[in-house]
């Protein structure tokens, strides 16, 4: 029997267990206490617990670490003090989690360490473990049935995207990729800076209209007349703006909603190219179900 573990159904176990923590009147269930977690729940789950989460000074190249002890059968959590965004911080302690609770044992390591260049690096064996990471973080933080309440039914904006970050304590970025996987709209996120995307990630139906950006194989710049080349902050941007046919993709018309930060120097981006409306699983995921992430 194999004993591959998915990030979707371990996340799910841990959310299910939550669930049945009773609450002090005025405690909210979310955002998820993610160092309670590591070190309550984790030790009844297994005989190397994580024992201890600890905030250090790393500097850029690092974002959060999982280490296992010298010589006991224990493991900590570093997550970078120097990362001022609690969100950010919140979803790192969420992937290190993701690769104690999927990775540790399959590949036998005793040391993972994430930064951005890790996140675009496959592993040797060829298992994406930093997409796996993130989609196990993604599912512990916002939960698909409480995701789906918040956002079911509910037009798309920038102050939806903001309150779904703001009750799980994760970026806007975060929320906006969650959105994405749920949403039966052709939607497209993006991130740009000077010109040009990082990185975009289609909703499926707009994947399967063939929109999407291929920014893994190319430089991709954004459109001269979009909200992303100016990078400037504006109410009419974050309210969203609706271009003519050929300012994004030919023949098509696009709302586009952008966020510019002053601090980070990229915008942020959403396009939306109709209006099908509602919301779904993605791909019809059913939380019982053993499933891959979607990378």
């Amino acid at each position: 029997m194999s004993d591959k573990k998915f990030p979707q159904k371990e996340a799910i176990r841990i959310n299910r267990l939550l669930d049945t923590v009773p609450l002090p009147p005025g405690i909210d269930r979310f955002p998820v206490d993610v160092a309670m977690v590591a070190q309550d729940l984790t030790p009844s789950f297994n005989e190397d617990p994580i024992t201890a989460v600890k905030g250090e000074k790393m500097g850029s190249s690092v974002d959060g670490m999982l280490v296992k002890h010298s010589f006991r059968n224990e493991w900590a959590i570093f997550y970078n003090t120097d990362v001022i965004h609690p969100g950010r911080s919140n979803f790192t302690l969420a992937h290190e989690l993701g690769h104690y609770m999927v990775h540790r044992q399959s590949l036998n390591k005793t040391k993972f360490q994430c930064g951005e260049k890790d996140m675009l690096d496959e592993n040797l064996q060829g298992i994406d473990i930093e997409t796996e990471a993130n989609a196990f973080a993604a599912n512990l933080l916002m939960p698909n049935s409480d995701f789906r309440t918040q956002a079911d039914g509910q037009k798309f904006s920038i102050d939806l995207m903001q309150h779904c970050a703001n009750r799980y304590g994760v970026s806007l970025t975060a929320a906006v990729l969650k959105w994405l996987d749920f949403t039966k709209k052709r939607a497209i996120g993006l991130l740009s800076e000077e010109g040009f995307m990082h990185w975009s990630k289609s909703s499926n139906r707009a994947f399967r209209s063939g929109r999407y950006f291929a920014t893994k194989k190319n430089c991709v710049e954004v459109p001269e007349f979009s909200l992303a080349a100016e990078e400037q902050y504006s109410a009419a941007a974050r309210n969203g703006v609706r271009h003519g046919p050929d300012i994004w993709f030919p023949g098509e018309e696009v709302m586009e909603y952008s966020i510019y930060s002053e601090e980070y120097g990229k915008t942020l981006t959403v396009l939306i190219l109709d209006d099908s409306g509602g919301y779904s699983d993605p791909n019809g995921f059913n939380e019982d179900d053993e499933l891959l992430t979607d990378s």
